[in-house]
């Protein structure tokens, strides 16, 4: 920058003007005002590539991008002084030409290396897409479409090449009462489709397309089965960034990976949400969810998964399920994960040269898997695993896996502290591994994150999965809110455990005021000051209004009568239990917690 300001300063001579334009210079190229505007990487010399450190992982790819950038921007300097100076001297000896030569083929060299892979982000052609897939496929929506009950799958991980490749087997069965005669396939954006056939019967159709209608000679009738074959890749270059769920890096890899193999059916997701954009395409209302008092849906989207996952010699791969078997060729690592029973379409990878502490507990594997060096939060989280199993299994029933498992990943991870799948859950360096919890006596973040997630394979990511209406999410976070605090309290003690809940009614009395208003049991989701923050002071207050004992007494209750294959529980189907079990004497007051939008205190 100081180089770039000295030749402006000798190119404009006029004091001030220099000055002047010195300072617009580097406001337009070196501020975040600029950024909104300059984004061609070669022409942000000043701050190229955004930097992301971890512990696990360094710098990553972003390290070598990062200086080929600043390389760059020193070149152009260099060749702008040398052009310069050749103008203005009448001496152009062939030191100043091989300097000008040198620099600009330097420029060149690095600024090509800098560009490799360039996707340009065009918001408006993004926005169009977005809009024609509406315009297409929303018809879809009401169409029926095959559903997946098997996968058969091979991830292979390629870490110190940021890429991986999936090839996968998926059996699909037509669950409704109609023949499909058309079939809507989708891919995530950014993957290479490989290779990709729908399979019925001895009919087999070539998939090439992001988005794709699948018409069938023959309809799928209700109960038969099809097969669908898919080979796609995925690579991402430091010069567009990497996707926060999608973080395959050299070192603590994770991957939401279920979010990026092929979906059947209109994509709700793929909707604008802002009205003004959908005015501008004249797109109408957008798709309705699922009406809070709408009829339930089947519980038929579960499926069977069968992962093998292969990563580098020095590497371990985690996957979700029961590991089955693993092995090593070829200078490569496999590990081969299995379900025994039906799981959510909702699983996850990730990769990293991990240190590994197990141990036996009443018949369950604890594996925790942590780098090296982050060892010191380990026998804590140990502790807090078994405190929350036994109160989980004591109070809302048996644990549906043989493992309990924990994997420690990347920073370059973002979105959450920690996320729950079957079996297995993940946590970012920085939140749980190697977080000095010792610095605040006032919280326990092991307990706050592990607990928490743990308690998810009873609430939401194994044995229930609500549909998406409205209130869903009193039945996942809420109740995973709870169960979190009842393990504070027996951690702690009832004060400490208060002092959370009034924390938590800090929260949402904070959090209300700047959205609208919904009582807990028609909770929208998003809304997480009321799912997380006020779901706690209401299972609080309704702890001590009927007792920890019969609130788990309802909850055991509930998770018996509305798990997998039951049809998918509304949170109406809590409240009748809550009610069912307790005297009708308490039922006003019950109702004022989770069906109204008084005023909560705590005592």
């Amino acid at each position: 920058m100081s180089g770039f300001i000295l030749l402006i300063k000798k190119i404009i001579n006029r004091k001030y003007v220099g000055l002047g334009v010195a300072i617009l210079f580097v406001f337009i190229m070196a501020t975040s005002i600029g950024r909104n505007f300059i984004t061609y990487p070669l022409a942000k010399i000043f701050y190229v590539i955004p930097m992301k450190y971890s512990d696990m992982n360094g710098y990553g790819l972003y390290g070598s991008a990062y200086l080929k950038g600043i390389f760059f921007g020193f070149c152009c300097l260099i060749t702008l002084i040398s052009i310069y100076n050749l103008v203005k001297k009448a001496n152009r000896g062939w030191l100043a030409w091989m300097i000008l030569l040198v620099s600009v083929y330097a420029s060149y060299w690095f600024g090509v290396k800098l560009l490799d892979g360039y996707k340009p982000k065009n918001e408006t052609a993004r926005l169009l897409a977005q809009a024609n897939y509406e315009i297409i496929y929303r018809k879809y929506s009401v169409r029926p479409q095959p559903t997946v009950t098997n996968i058969i799958t091979t991830v292979d991980l390629f870490p110190e090449e940021n890429a991986y490749q999936i090839k996968g087997t998926y059996t699909l069965e037509n669950k409704t009462s109609s023949n499909i005669d058309s079939i809507l396939v989708n891919f995530a954006n950014n993957f290479k489709i490989e290779s990709a056939a729908l399979q019925i019967a001895d009919e087999i159709i070539a998939v090439k397309d992001q988005y794709q209608v699948v018409a069938l000679q023959k309809a799928l009738l209700p109960n038969q089965k099809a097969t669908f074959h898919f080979n796609i890749s995925y690579q991402w270059k430091a010069v567009n960034g990497h996707q926060s769920v999608n973080a395959i890096v050299e070192n603590g890899s994770f991957m939401r990976i279920s979010r990026y193999y092929p979906h059947f059916g209109y994509v709700l997701e793929n909707e604008i949400a802002d009205e003004a954009i959908r005015k501008k395409y004249r797109l109408g209302a957008m798709s309705a969810t699922t009406r809070f008092d709408a009829p339930k849906t089947v519980n038929n989207d579960f499926i069977m998964l069968d992962m093998t996952i292969s990563t580098s010699g020095y590497q371990t791969a985690i996957g979700v399920g029961e590991l089955t078997k693993s092995w090593k060729q070829q200078n490569r690592n496999y590990f081969q994960y299995k379900t025994d029973d039906p799981i959510p379409f909702r699983f996850a990878v990730s990769s990293a040269q991990y240190a590994v502490k197990k141990q036996n507990y009443k018949g369950k594997s604890f594996e925790i898997y942590y780098h090296p060096t982050h060892a010191e939060n380990v026998d804590h989280l140990t502790n807090n695993t078994r405190l929350t199993m036994d109160y989980c299994e004591t109070n809302f029933g048996p644990y549906p896996f043989k493992t309990i498992r924990f994997a420690e990943v990347s920073g370059f991870t973002g979105g959450f502290a920690a996320t729950a799948y079957p079996a297995t859950i993940f946590m970012t360096e920085n939140m749980v591994f190697h977080s000095n919890i010792k610095t605040d006596k006032q919280q326990d973040v092991i307990n706050e994150l592990a607990g928490h997630e743990l308690s998810h394979l009873w609430w939401g990511n194994s044995q229930i999965n609500p549909d998406d209406r409205d209130g869903s999410a009193m039945l996942t976070e809420t109740m995973a809110m709870y169960t979190e605090m009842m393990l504070l309290k027996k951690m702690y003690g009832k004060e400490k455990m208060l002092d959370r809940i009034k924390m938590h009614l800090d929260i949402y009395s904070y959090s209300k005021g700047f959205s609208i208003e919904q009582p807990l049991y028609k909770v929208q989701p998003g809304a997480t000051h009321i799912s997380y923050s006020k779901g706690a002071v209401v299972m609080y207050l309704l702890s001590e209004l009927i007792g920890e004992q019969k609130v788990n007494e309802v909850l055991k209750s509930f998770i018996e009568k509305h798990k997998f294959p039951n049809p998918k529980p509304a949170s109406t189907d809590f409240l009748d239990e809550l009610y069912q079990l307790t005297d009708s004497s308490l039922h006003s007051k019950i109702d004022r917690l989770f069906t109204t939008i008084e005023p909560l205190s705590v005592e």
